[in-house]
């Protein structure tokens, strides 16, 4: 193909493999904005949820995607001897531990994993972390979220005593005396027992997708100009 001066003419394997990687790329930029999407819609159904009264739990095991972000009220005890801590959690650049406890929920009849919060790891990490107790009957608001979340174990040691790298949800179903509901619970109101309760918003991480997104778009499109720079020669005249 001739335009005056110039002429493109590509060969087949450059134009194959120029296709298979803008059709790539064109992939991953569109699976990184569906990403994005997906963290906005969560955010959105997170805010009309927080509009509504809580509510309690049944007494039936409960649907955690039915429930997501729902508000909720609890009122029980804790079971602090099945307490666990999730290691590696940040807060303000700083290292600590998910304090993850068992409730004996009153209303419902039934047990749930309530995330108590945040708690500083201390300098000597060799030492097990121990989060205050708050001994008898209270009550306890939260927001339902899934215990089921997406993870990479570093190493076999996942568990050391009390201490897990990750929730793992049926892992730890299996070390309780008594059936949990498969939801787990972001406490919200205050206990005076000292922990952090910031929660990440749903939407934490889209405008992350869509910085990756600009930039699959944008080495899709190097690598068309790329293709048609080498592909376009001059012709002697």
């Amino acid at each position: 193909m001739r335009f005056g001066a110039y002429q493109f003419k590509p060969t087949l394997v450059p134009t194959l493999a120029m296709v298979v990687m803008i059709a790539l790329t064109l992939f991953l930029a569109n699976w990184q904005l569906d990403r994005a999407d997906q963290k906005r819609a969560l955010q959105a159904r997170y805010d009309l949820m927080q509009k509504d009264p809580a509510v309690t739990l049944p007494g039936k095991q409960a649907d955690s995607t039915g429930l997501l972000y729902q508000k909720v009220a609890l009122r029980g005890r804790f079971d602090f001897v099945h307490e666990i801590y999730i290691d590696n959690k940040l807060y303000r650049g700083r290292a600590g531990y998910y304090v993850i406890t068992p409730f004996r929920d009153d209303n419902s009849g039934s047990y749930v994993l309530v995330n108590r919060g945040w708690l500083a790891a201390g300098s000597n990490r060799a030492i097990p972390p121990m989060a205050a107790q708050v001994p008898g009957q209270i009550r306890i608001e939260g927001i339902v979220t899934s215990p089921n979340s997406r993870y990479l174990e570093l190493s076999a040691a996942t568990v050391q005593g009390r201490v897990w790298e990750n929730l793992h949800f049926k892992r730890y179903a299996t070390t309780l005396p008594y059936a949990v509901q498969a939801v787990l619970i972001q406490q919200i109101n205050d206990t005076q027992d000292g922990l952090v309760r910031v929660w990440d918003r749903p939407d934490a991480g889209a405008a992350m997708h869509m910085g990756y997104a600009v930039q699959w778009f944008a080495i899709a499109t190097a690598i068309l100009i790329i293709y048609l720079v080498l592909n376009v020669k001059r012709v002697p005249i």
